[in-house]
Order: C-alpha cells, then structure tokens, then sequence
C-alpha cells in the first residue's frame, strides 16, 4: 500500500517548490528575455519547464498516487511539445500561438484540482 500523503510532493512546500515554482518562475521569466535571449533559447527554457513540472507530475502520480497529478503531468509534457511545434513553426495557431499554448496548458492544468473534490484526492 502507498503511503498518499506521507509521499505527497504536491501537499509539502519545499518539494512543491522545486517541482512546481521554480520551473513556473522560469517560465514566467522568459517574459522578460525578448530582445536579450535568442528565441530557440527561449523556446527551450519554455518548454524545459513544461516537462520539468509534467515530469515531476508523472513521479508525484506513481509515488503518491494524487489524482490530479494523473491528468496533469500529461498536460504540462503536451505542452512543452507544444511550444516547441508552435515555437519552430511547424504548428500554428494564428496570432499569439505561444501565449494561447502556455496558458492553455496552465488552465488546463489547474482544471485537473476540480477532479479531487469529485472523485477524491489519491487513486486507491
């Protein structure tokens, strides 16, 4: 039997933090590298964080078993993905293509917390 809450990196603040807010502190700071940073760079360090929060989803799920990070880690890899084909042009979605692919992900993300209250927060 997994132990769900004694394992949880969602539910401590500093494995939260390094699992979550630090890649989404670096994902915000590429606001800020326009002009200063190639854009391939950016575009990597976007979707380096993406995988980085999508991997420790994946590890929080097998190791806990929290449900949202199920549907979540998922969300965050197909969004790194998605920055890189939208970033390199190989896919495109218009006007503000990565802003629309980086929220996207981050809503759906947050959107995947609504499962807990309805089906529980850990898998049995």
């Amino acid at each position: 039997m997994v132990d769900a809450t004694g394992n949880d990196h969602a539910a401590k603040p500093l494995p939260f933090f390094w699992s979550w807010g630090l890649p989404l502190a670096i994902l915000f700071s590429t606001n800020f590298m326009s002009g200063v940073v190639p854009l391939p760079i950016i575009l990597m360090i976007m979707s380096g964080s993406f995988f980085w929060m999508g991997l420790a989803c994946v590890l929080n799920a097998k190791r806990c078993r929290r449900r949202h990070c199920y549907y979540s880690g998922p969300i965050f890899i197909a969004g790194g993905a998605g920055v890189l084909l939208v970033g390199f042009g190989i896919v495109s979605f218009g006007a503000d293509e990565l802003i629309i692919i980086v929220w996207g992900t981050l809503a759906l993300a947050l959107l995947t917390y609504l499962t807990e209250p309805i089906f529980g927060k850990y898998v049995n």
